[in-house]
């Protein structure tokens, strides 16, 4: 997994996170700092579907802490979510799961997941 967090405080108020190979292994404080959730896309390179979890926690358990937000990426597809007026966030947190039940924190089967936020 290659986490990546990108921003463009020149320019915009965004931040661009990229994970390249999400698990449930877990992505924490992925931006730094409160903000907002506007977007997620997510590949899911396995033919088997897998589920982005997304925490508002700075340690979440994953199969213990409830997800504020579950997305379904159905396999060998790719998944966009838009949050219009996006989802407040103190402290984002991210894992990718194979069943989309909160108390899951089996890994996606097969080949990797790659996300890419967009935060503010």
């Amino acid at each position: 997994m290659a986490l990546k967090a990108t921003s463009f405080n020149d320019a915009l108020d965004y931040k661009i996170i990229n994970e390249t190979a999400a698990t449930n292994s877990l992505n924490s404080n992925v931006t730094t700092a409160p903000g907002k959730l506007y977007s997620i896309k997510a590949v899911n390179g396995s033919s088997s579907a897998a589920y982005i979890k997304v925490f508002d926690d700075p340690a979440p358990t994953i199969g213990a802490t409830l997800p504020i937000l579950v997305i379904r990426v159905t396999g060998s597809a790719t998944a966009m979510h838009e949050i219009p007026g996006g989802l407040d966030f103190t402290t984002l947190s991210i894992a990718a799961t194979l069943n989309p039940s909160p108390t899951d924190n089996n890994p996606p089967s097969g080949a990797t997941v790659a996300l890419t936020l967009v935060c503010s």
